[in-house]
């Protein structure tokens, strides 16, 4: 099984080469410089350019051997945490297709986790059971 990769929206575009396809398993539609794989009500994929859209439910692992060629040569699985993605994943897998699988995270800095009243609150609280 492919390894997930966890990346920031922000670096998506440093992870994808020139003969990849994206297919975004986000909850929302993603800017990038490469291809992105729409799949039809019937299961057939093609390739588009702009925005990806999220994948809907038809998605076939079949149609996608017929982009496969001298400009597509891998495909990019992107998702924002959901388990489709890894299911898509291993079925790629599974029938020899190259593929990464990109799992997107927003950068965390120090400020998101605890600020100066969070930290108040803790140390009050450790106070109280007599840690400190």
């Amino acid at each position: 099984m492919t390894s997930p990769v966890t990346i920031s929206p922000d670096a998506l575009d440093g992870c994808l080469d020139s003969g990849d396809a994206l297919i975004n398993f986000s909850f929302g539609s993603i800017s990038a410089s490469v291809p992105y794989v729409v799949f039809g009500e019937d299961g057939t994929a093609s390739l588009h350019s702009g925005t990806a859209k999220p994948v809907g439910a038809n998605v076939s692992v079949d149609s996608l051997n017929t982009l496969l060629g001298d400009e597509i040569q891998r495909f990019a699985v992107v998702s924002d945490g959901g388990s489709a993605a890894v299911e898509f994943a291993a079925k790629l897998e599974g029938a020899g297709v190259a593929h990464s699988l990109l799992l997107l995270a927003e950068d965390c800095t120090a400020d998101a986790f605890m600020d100066e009243e969070d930290s108040e609150a803790v140390a009050e609280r450790l106070r109280q059971l007599g840690y400190i």
